[in-house]
């Protein structure tokens, strides 16, 4: 533009002379009527004004000049055009401690994540140590690190490793009692798409979303461990980590009422990825069909709300014959809510069935800073004739002789001592969509500032039944044998103090009462035993 003004104004110079020497000419031809002389005669012409031919090169300087203009403005945006792009395509942020990158056009982000867990238990029971002797230690129960983050827009993914584990790190070594079943390396790997409205589609290594406490995530629970309950229905019905599958999820807000807001998942999922053992199933290719749906009835739009959910579960295949079984099988067990043993206290063993379900409900909400849940679920399995039924008289060895069931249930209750409140987690593409997640401190942890983060008091009650018709044998091939899985209570305290929002020192109490026996005697064995756990936490 400045270019230009120089030529037009340039021009218009030329031409204002121009017409200046010829007026001027013009008066002196209308003023001096008379004869020039010789003299004036002899004066050239050009001293009228600039000829064309330097007119002509006056106009080609002033053209060159704006040319270069010209180049020198495409420079300069040039330059700062790449400084812009070269600025927005790297963005660095650190949003309470959790790096991510984020392209300028926000279409793509990665976030770095890690999560540590370290577990410091000690065990007080009887000298008599009936029915087993359980053994005080530590055990780094989590260390995940991975990436997550947006492609396009439309397409989600999480990659995550774990180099901690169950079972004071025991995946499994032989010759070792009551040896776990490991945690997979390669924890999470999902792809997920979310270009259409309400829906997220998952493939991939998951963590489907089953029953109350299966939705809150890892750093937040209230208590060391998840309930038994829940341990024993996502391992034996396709739920919890490291699970290859597919998951597809609808969620709305406000779609009955103001305030509410309904989330529906269905998945389908095979065995752990990297292991064929788990709680439930002893076999490679399993299959299992699992979903819920929850709905938050109620909210006061800031700090707090009701929800209340339904889960289920159908296992049309336990999976294959092997590591030398000779048959399908269930197997439900557990740990007494904590790991640093591995040692399971109530195990119905491994009982002959291809198919079985469950069902769950659940309930709960907050006031503010009170939080309150509990949930019911009952698990049934189609037991099979032969090995393991105590009876010899069915048609066939893989006839459905009957079917046993157990069931289990707690109740838990948290007051956050500074006043801060659980959030609820209304919309995600994970397994933690429609749950209650950990307070965040008001004021974290620091002597400079005289404040002193967040500090919570908990107490849970929980009681998993794994007793089946206990004291029934098998008489004369009429009844099939009773289960003697055992009856586990444990009244659990808590303390969990929250630094910050990353840092986390939590304190249990568990009392363990355990009613187990055999076949033909009820409750022939039992237990008492006193938990102390200690966990440090990071999460970012």
């Amino acid at each position: 533009m400045q270019g230009k003004t120089l030529l037009m104004a340039g021009v218009a110079a030329v031409a204002l002379v121009a017409s200046s020497d010829a007026g001027l000419a013009k008066t002196k031809h209308h003023t001096t009527p008379a004869a020039t002389s010789s003299s004036d005669a002899a004066t050239p012409a050009a001293s009228n004004g600039p000829s064309n031919a330097e007119l002509a090169d006056r106009l080609s300087a002033l053209e060159a000049e704006l040319a270069a203009d010209h180049e020198h403005q495409s420079s300069d945006h040039t330059r700062l055009s790449t400084l812009e792009q070269s600025f927005n395509d790297v963005v660095w942020t650190f949003d309470n401690g959790r790096p991510t990158i984020k392209s300028g056009d926000g279409r793509f982000t990665m976030s770095l994540r890690a999560r540590f867990q370290t577990d410091f238990a000690g065990f007080m029971q009887h000298t008599a140590h009936s029915p087993a002797d359980l053994s005080s230690g530590a055990v780094l129960r989590r260390a995940y690190f991975g990436v997550e983050g947006t492609a396009y827009h439309d397409f989600a993914y999480e990659i995550r490793l774990n180099a901690g584990g169950s079972d004071g790190g025991n995946a499994g070594a032989s010759g070792v009692p009551n040896a776990g079943e490991g945690d997979p390396l390669l924890n999470k790997a999902q792809v997920t798409y979310t270009g259409l409205n309400h829906w997220h589609f998952s493939v991939g290594v998951l963590e489907p979303a089953l029953m109350f406490e299966g939705t809150t995530s890892s750093a937040s629970l209230i208590f060391l461990e998840r309930p038994e309950i829940d341990n024993i229905a996502a391992d034996s019905f396709g739920a919890g980590d490291s699970r290859r599958g597919i998951e597809v999820g609808w969620q709305m807000t406000d779609a009955l009422w103001a305030g509410d807001n309904i989330n529906i998942t269905a998945a389908f999922t095979g065995g752990k990825t990297g292991s064929t053992a788990g709680h439930g199933n002893g076999g490679d290719e399993q299959a299992q069909v699992l979903g819920r749906i929850s709905d938050r009835v109620w909210t006061d739009g800031a700090r707090s709300n009701i929800a209340v959910a339904v889960s289920g579960g159908y296992v049309p295949y336990t999976g294959s014959i092997a590591n030398g079984a000779t048959a399908q099988f269930f197997d439900f067990r557990d740990r007494p809510e904590i790991r640093v043993d591995g040692t399971r206290l109530i195990d119905t063993t491994k009982i002959a069935a291809k198919t079985g379900h469950m069902i769950a409900l659940d309930l709960g909400g907050n006031w503010e800073n009170f939080f309150l849940g509990g949930e019911w679920a009952q698990f049934t399995m189609d037991r099979q004739c032969g090995v393991g039924s105590g009876i010899a008289s069915c048609v066939s060895a893989l006839s459905v002789a009957d079917h046993p069931n157990f069931s289990g249930w707690y109740a838990e209750a948290s007051w956050i001592l500074t006043g801060e409140t659980k959030s609820y987690s209304a919309s995600a593409i994970n397994n933690e969509a429609g749950g209650f997640q950990a307070p965040v401190p008001s004021r974290p942890f620091s002597f400079s500032g005289d404040s002193w983060g967040a500090w919570e008091l908990a107490v849970r009650y929980s009681d998993t039944d794994l007793n089946w018709h206990q004291p029934q044998t098998a008489l004369f091939g009429v009844h099939l044998a009773g289960i003697p899985g055992g009856d586990e209570r444990i009244i659990a305290v808590a303390l969990n103090w929250y630094l910050n929002r990353n840092v986390r020192l939590m304190l249990d109490d568990n009392i363990v009462t355990l009613q187990k026996g055999t076949a033909a005697v009820h409750n022939s064995l039992g237990q008492n035993v006193n938990i102390v756990g200690v966990r440090l936490q990071f999460a970012n």
